[in-house]
């Protein structure tokens, strides 16, 4: 009985202990904040002027894409992803995924003629993922 505590215990440190020499080895971004406490007041800045262009070019995109100009929100939706390009390295690598996940769900939509109603609920989904999650960590 006491052997088998001590081998689960012994168990139990190494994995604790390899998990966290792991933890930052290959993307650190999952569970990270490392970027978002590393950026200067002044990458924050920045980046929030770049957030500002973002959501005004994904306002575009769901204002071309309704009005039937695919083209006009193709491009628009370009120029938001390279601006958010801008924004990605002065948060945390995991609100910079997610919102990675939603320009590449965004940018399906686009690509595959999607209806305008799930164009624009993806855009409305992003908007109020950048004003809450991301606007509060470039405070």
């Amino acid at each position: 009985m006491n052997a088998n505590r001590l081998r689960t215990g012994v168990i139990v440190a190494a994995l604790l202990a390899i998990n966290g020499g792991l933890s930052g080895l290959g993307y650190h971004g999952w569970y990270s904040t490392e970027s978002a406490l590393a950026a200067s007041a002044q990458e924050k800045a920045q980046a929030r002027n770049s957030l500002n262009q973002v959501t005004a070019a994904l306002r575009s995109v769901d204002t071309a894409y309704a009005s039937g100009n695919a083209a006009e929100a193709q491009t628009k939706f370009e120029e938001a992803r390279s601006d958010w390009n801008k924004v990605a390295p002065a948060i945390s690598a995991r609100e910079a995924r997610e919102a990675q996940l939603l320009f590449d769900s965004l940018g399906k939509k686009l690509k595959d003629g999607a209806p305008a109603a799930q164009v624009k609920s993806t855009v409305s989904g992003m908007l109020e993922e950048f004003r809450e999650d991301i606007g509060r960590e470039l405070r």
